[in-house]
């Protein structure tokens, strides 16, 4: 930097922190990280990378909808749609996060 100019430094850790919430910040997770094997960080990157393309495309989605003919539910509806979830839950009619997971990315398949 130029003698007499002015600017505003952060150290390593700082920065690479920069923009990380502060649930993130304050977790273990980083310090867990450092620990890992370089080919360990390498699978988390491709990891992270895939759930973020997936967050994306799905907000994409969303966001070319027509929504302009949409009404919103009344309450009596709303409850209605949760009871008939909950019997749903109660008879097993339900997708476990694997079989979530597993029919998203057959869905997605065509975006890798």
């Amino acid at each position: 930097m130029e003698e007499g100019t002015k600017g505003t430094y952060a150290s390593e850790p700082t920065a690479m922190t920069y923009g990380m919430s502060d649930e993130l910040r304050n977790s273990d997770l980083l310090d867990r990280i450092n620990g890992l094997s370089i080919q360990d960080k390498q699978c988390l990157i491709r990891y992270i990378s895939e759930e973020v393309e997936v967050e994306e495309l799905e907000e994409d989605e969303w966001d070319r909808q027509d929504t302009s003919d949409l009404k919103p539910y009344t309450l009596d509806e709303l409850y209605a749609r949760l009871q008939e979830s909950h019997e749903q839950y109660l008879r097993g009619e339900y997708y476990t996060e694997e079989e979530v997971r597993a029919e998203l990315k057959k869905e997605f398949l065509w975006l890798q």
